[in-house]
């Protein structure tokens, strides 16, 4: 995430993009002792997953996949580590435009795009376990 910002702005720039994402988009949460971010975010992906994407939903559900299995990582460095460097400069513009709002539709739009996949991968799996 710091990497990001250092690569797309000078230095005291990105200090204090940093800091906004601490304090005024509470990034601090997540990193607290018992990671109370990390939870309140998740929760809150779970429920729009639910609403949203009910076969993702209950597949992850039937499954026993918790967020915290696939979206931690994105939340911990914003996608950081998912988006290519380059890229970042646009997530970034709109994430201190629209903040968590954004984040969330990112989410859901990434597993919208991967839904048949997820989906079809369950099924070569059911079909494994019947055989044996």
């Amino acid at each position: 995430m710091v990497a990001s910002l250092l690569y797309h702005a000078e230095e005291p720039v990105a200090f204090w993009l940093y800091v906004s994402l601490i304090e005024d988009c509470e990034i601090r949460d997540i990193y607290l002792p018992g990671l109370p971010g990390l939870y309140k975010h998740t929760q809150i992906i779970e429920i729009l997953i639910q609403e949203n994407l009910p076969e993702i939903f209950y597949h992850f559900r039937a499954h026993q996949i918790k967020v915290e299995m696939y979206a931690s990582d994105w939340l911990f460095g914003l996608f950081a580590s998912v988006i290519p460097l380059e890229k970042m400069k646009t997530f970034f513009n709109l994430f201190f435009k629209f903040k968590w709002v954004f984040f969330y539709k990112m989410v859901l739009s990434i597993l919208k795009k991967l839904e048949h996949d997820i989906l079809a991968e369950s099924e070569l799996w059911d079909i494994l376990n019947s055989i044996k």
